[in-house]
């Protein structure tokens, strides 16, 4: 007779709190940590032997993009190899807010699921993180309602601002999503049509979902010569719906902007310092990954990549993009072709650009650069993935050393193998969390190790709100990391993206071995998350704090000079059925799983 379903034993433990390590033996029943402590004498009807190594909570990354990629293949090898047990989805598109008539109008979810051998068998958010679990899936995923397709539900892809009628649909929309368990809003706001949203009217749905106890975690505006006052918009949206803020991967882009990241995070600082709840995430790289249309004026990728394709093909409108582009700073930084790589390309399309500058493409064809770029746009139905080597080191330390920003790979679960392997990604999707350790807590001594577990496991459960999950400790769930401190490395690189990290020894997912001896066992022990608000009528949400100050009160509103300048003009939230939001019934609003 066993005592254990599972021990860990011997292992140097790291809870993930950030304290130091232990050697302590771990007992497993089921699903959750039965017991941590001296297990001799015990049994397990499994053992994992971990002397010499490190013991971890599983990590969690609250920057997944694995919107599809766990439906085409749930074994989500690329993060659960590097220690990933939970994944946070919805950045831009989550799956639970699409619908038929969103995929006649926007080509680029037909690709991918087209590409990947899928149909939308699914509705809403539940039936989406239902559908996953069904499937089988490796790790735990939960989801933020995208603000994009929350505007693209009600408003279609149209430039304008949103009429009283239409924020009313927008913000019952973001309360059905968090009712369905939905983590909170999300918002791409460097990307239409999220980018015609203006400040005001984020706050008011950002207080829908803070009013089911949800976070607003946002891509912003601009990460270049505008990223002070892009993430000042962030904080003044959280100072304004009450509610905590994450800034999706931090970071300074565009050669010219370098240096400027001790000074965002001094303006960070200075808000969390005035009690705002804000803090951020971060992927250890210096290379960025998004479309190749992102460095577009908003204006001219209005109305989805059929119109986009009609402007380029229209001399003036051409012109006047170019114009626009060369005497502005776009997205990450000043257009610099030497520093922009066609990462991937549709099916069938031009795959002699892929992982070549747009520069040497220019060269080799003996045509000027720009008609390089809107050609391979125009080609490929603006659906073009790119490489853009626009930030520096010295910011991403200086980042990675604060204390309030967790790491997140901004990158798909994904396999060498398959209709996946075929896909061109950015490393991070294998590299992220080893990469970290090996270089920038072992190499290069940016972190310490034990700072660094925290802010992959704690840190990071924390700023979504995710229960019993982030930490090692009796009755939490077995999501358990066991690595070679001195091995651990990634080995992804830029050139050759699928490519396995090392030293990542064992993986358990929910009392599960997903990973023994560095290989997939093929166990998809993985669940369906689902946030604070699922299946509530009405809530005053129990918000989650990064910090222990027990003064932080819901209805606390700090004065602050980045929302002093926009109070005025922010719109007033309308009470749901004749309640006063503080009237409402208390909830302990636990995180519910399945």
């Amino acid at each position: 007779m066993s005592d254990f379903d599972l021990i860990v034993r011997g292992g140097d433990v790291l809870d993930g709190t950030g304290a130091p390590a232990r050697r302590v033996d771990i007992g497993v029943r089921g699903d959750r940590i039965a017991m941590i402590g001296d297990l001799g004498g015990t049994r397990g009807a499994r053992e994992v032997q971990a002397r010499g190594m490190v013991v971890a909570p599983g990590f969690v990354d609250i920057q997944s993009q694995s919107i599809f990629s766990l439906l085409a293949d749930g074994d989500a090898s690329s993060h659960v190899r590097q220690g990933i047990t939970t994944e946070l989805i919805g950045e831009g598109g989550s799956p639970g807010l699409l619908t038929p008539r969103i995929l006649e109008e926007d080509s680029r979810y037909v690709g991918w699921l087209g590409a990947l051998g899928l149909t939308m068998d699914w509705s809403g958010f539940e039936g989406y993180l239902r559908r996953v679990e069904r499937s089988g899936t490796a790790v735990n995923l939960g989801a933020f309602a995208s603000v994009d397709l929350v505007r693209a539900r009600v408003m279609g892809q149209d430039a304008r601002k949103a009429t009283p009628g239409e924020m009313d649909a927008m913000r019952a929309l973001v309360t059905e999503s968090m009712r369905e368990g939905a983590f909170g809003l999300a918002a791409a706001l460097a990307y239409p049509p999220a980018s015609y949203l203006g400040t005001g009217e984020l706050v008011t749905l950002a207080r829908a979902a803070g009013e089911l106890g949800g976070i607003y975690i946002t891509h912003v505006r601009g990460e270049s010569g505008s990223v002070m006052d892009s993430v000042g918009e962030a904080i003044a949206i959280g100072e304004g719906a009450s509610l905590p803020v994450v800034v999706f991967h931090l970071k300074v882009a565009g050669r010219a902007s370098w240096g400027k990241m001790p000074a965002l995070c001094a303006l960070l600082e200075a808000a969390r310092q005035r009690r705002v709840r804000v803090s951020a995430c971060q992927y250890p790289y210096a290379v960025a990954g998004t479309g190749l249309a992102a460095p577009m004026p908003d204006w001219a990728q209005e109305g989805g990549p059929d119109a986009v394709v009609a402007r380029l093909r229209d001399a003036a409108a051409r012109a006047r993009i170019r114009s626009e582009m060369e005497s502005r700073d776009a997205l990450l930084g000043r257009i610099d072709f030497d520093a922009i790589e066609v990462a991937s390309v549709p099916a069938g399309g031009d795959e002699d650009a892929v992982g070549k500058r747009i520069s040497a493409i220019a060269s080799a064809r003996k045509q000027d650069a720009w008609d390089v770029y809107f050609g391979l746009l125009e080609a490929h139905r603006a659906n073009v993935f790119a490489l853009y080597h626009s930030m520096s080191e010295d910011d991403v330390r200086t980042a990675m050393a604060m204390p309030w920003v967790s790491i997140a790979t901004d990158a798909e679960a994904t396999s060498p193998r398959g209709l996946l392997g075929k896909i061109r990604v950015h490393p991070r999707a294998y590299g992220t969390f080893p990469r970290v350790l090996g270089r920038y807590v072992r190499e290069e001594r940016v972190l310490t190790l034990e700072d660094a577990i925290r802010k992959m496991t704690s840190l990071p459960a924390a700023q979504v709100g995710l229960v019993d999950r982030g930490t090692l400790k009796p009755g939490a769930f077995a999501d358990i990391v066991v690595f070679d401190p001195a091995e651990v490395l990634d080995t992804a690189t830029f050139a050759a993206p699928h490519a396995f990290s090392i030293g990542i020894h064992t993986v358990v997912v929910n009392g599960k071995v997903t990973v023994e001896a560095g290989e997939h066992t093929g166990a998809r022990a993985g669940r369906a998350l689902f946030g604070p608000g699922y299946g509530q009528v009405s809530a005053k949400p129990r918000l989650p704090l990064l910090d222990v100050r027990p003064d932080w009160t819901d209805d606390k509103s700090p004065s602050s000079p980045v929302l002093d300048g926009l109070r005025d003009g922010l719109p007033q939230p309308s009470p749901a059925g004749g309640e006063r939001r503080e009237d409402r019934e208390e909830s302990s609003n636990d995180r519910k799983e399945s």
